[in-house]
């Protein structure tokens, strides 16, 4: 079994690479004796480099201080591989990258512009706001958290959720029970306050409101906090859609890993140590 080979894909958007190897050309010249090993020896170092790469080496390049800032244990659990699989003359595996998730964003989906750039990810809470109206034109292209109000963690999992129900942006679920205590529980607590509100024809109610919960003042565009000393800006709306430009090499750091790990495995498993 000369070859082996691992492929990578990056999740659920079209990016994916493939690299093939011979043991001989990670090891050096292999004895009569180390060929009768070689299949089962090699599988076995295979299996090993898929599962470190994915359990130690990426998890670790990515969490704080190292690529990200900031890293959840849903993504840091977000790279997975394929058991090895043996054909007549190779084995093969693949890593890759979780591409669904229940209940939020796929890791593979707001990974993607980290890895080859462009547009920032639109999250389920941008996209519910658009198709609501909140954002979409010239001057609210984009709803971000406002990273001076929030603590180092970053926003409590349940304010995105909170936050749309409060500004009517998940009225399309009412009817069932569990959907109106929530309306009901953050109604009043949060307050959506467009791009030029005072400048609006037919939103002078509105910008009346915000206006009594603001002392008198209109805040800049973005989503906000009601408080009793005012309003607190928790999203802020901008104008243009961030861009990322790409700093996870996802597919060489793995190769490399897969390339050492499995180097060092069939070392150890061919007994040369």
């Amino acid at each position: 079994m000369p070859l082996t080979s691992l492929g990578l894909r990056g999740g659920g958007f079209l990016f994916s690479m493939e690299i093939v190897f011979k043991p001989e050309e990670l090891i050096g010249k292999i004895s009569q004796i180390e060929k009768v090993l070689l299949p089962r020896a090699s599988f076995q170092a295979l299996h090993r480099a898929v599962f470190r790469t994915t359990r130690e080496i990426l998890p670790d390049r990515v969490k704080p201080p190292g690529i990200f800032k900031q890293a959840n244990r849903f993504t840091l659990n977000s790279f997975l591989y394929d058991r090895p699989s043996a054909f007549s003359d190779h084995l093969k595996s693949r890593i890759y990258i979780r591409d669904d998730a229940p209940k939020g964003n796929a890791p593979a989906d707001y990974l993607s512009p980290q890895i080859v750039g462009g547009n920032a990810y639109r999250t389920r809470f941008q996209r519910r706001l658009e198709r609501k109206g909140f954002l979409g034109g010239a001057q609210d292209a984009y709803m971000m958290p406002a990273l001076k109000s929030i603590n180092r963690s970053g926003l409590a999992k349940g304010e995105y959720t909170r936050a749309l129900w409060a500004i009517s942006a998940m009225n399309d679920l009412r009817g069932n029970y569990d959907y109106e205590a929530r309306a009901y529980k953050s109604q009043g607590k949060y307050v959506w306050v467009p791009p030029n509100l005072s400048e609006q024809v037919g939103a002078e109610a509105h910008a009346r409101l915000v206006r009594s919960l603001n002392k008198g003042r209109i805040p800049k565009a973005g989503i906000y906090k009601v408080l009793k000393s005012g309003l607190k800006q928790r999203f802020i709306s901008l104008p243009y859609i961030p861009q990322n430009a790409p700093k996870f090499n996802f597919t060489d750091i793995a190769a490399d890993s897969v390339r050492n790990v499995f180097s060092e495995e069939l070392i150890k498993n061919l007994r040369r140590i």
